[in-house]
């Protein structure tokens, strides 16, 4: 399986969305802001896509979800805790379930519903890459401010992953704030935060503190 990476942007927002693709066939992970330069290397590589997986409902990762679903004729995959509480729907919307495995074409995927940024945000495991939102990036994790965000809920999905995911698991978050995705859980548990916190009080004060320079202050 390989895996694209592309660098979009709408004024000071900057994500990362991905397209994995094997034996001509690819799925998307949250795609947003620049629909030519996604499609076009679809068509240049010749991958057809089969689907569009959705991490969460905010708009720098849903905003060409039902785009690509459309003019593709495929359907997009979001949890339903997500669907039901932000009222979510755009074309070909299906709802995915904790721990139950999809198959689109010829890729295995897990979703892994962790609550935390958002009500029903959802990582997407699939071979031994964890593509994971707003939920957990190389440097920290998400914000957890605003509706339907709970920082206990983050510190049960952290816990989640650290127990349930193996050590050699890649993680490609929906943003960088200085490291490059693709890192290993590994490297997170030495280098994140977040993940050497066995406290929930310590975890949702130090996520929640005042006076951080910026959210994405990570440590």
């Amino acid at each position: 399986m390989k895996i694209k990476t592309f660098q979009v942007s709408y004024f000071v927002i900057k994500n990362q969305c991905y397209l994995i693709y094997k034996n001509g066939m690819g799925i998307l992970i949250d795609p947003a802001w620049d629909y030519e330069l996604i499609n076009d290397f679809m068509v240049s590589q010749q991958i057809v896509l089969k689907g569009v997986l959705l991490t969460h409902a905010h708009i720098d990762h849903t905003n060409l979800a039902e785009r690509f679903a459309i003019a593709h004729d495929v359907p997009v995959f979001m949890s339903g805790q997500e669907i039901d509480y932000y009222g979510f729907d755009c074309g070909n919307l299906r709802r995915i379930n904790h721990l139950q495995e999809e198959v689109i074409g010829d890729f295995e995927i897990i979703p892994i519903v962790t609550p935390g940024h958002t009500f029903g945000s959802c990582c997407y495991l699939i071979d031994r890459h964890l593509f994971s939102g707003d939920t957990i990036f190389i440097e920290g994790v998400g914000i957890c401010d605003g509706k339907g965000a709970d920082a206990s809920k983050m510190y049960d999905s952290v816990q989640l992953l650290k127990h349930f995911l193996p050590e050699h698991t890649l993680f490609w978050p929906g943003h960088s704030y200085g490291q490059t995705p693709g890192k290993d859980l590994r490297y997170l548990l030495i280098n994140n935060i977040y993940f050497q916190f066995d406290n929930r009080a310590h975890f949702v004060n130090f996520r929640m503190r005042k006076g951080q320079s910026h959210l994405f202050g990570f440590t």
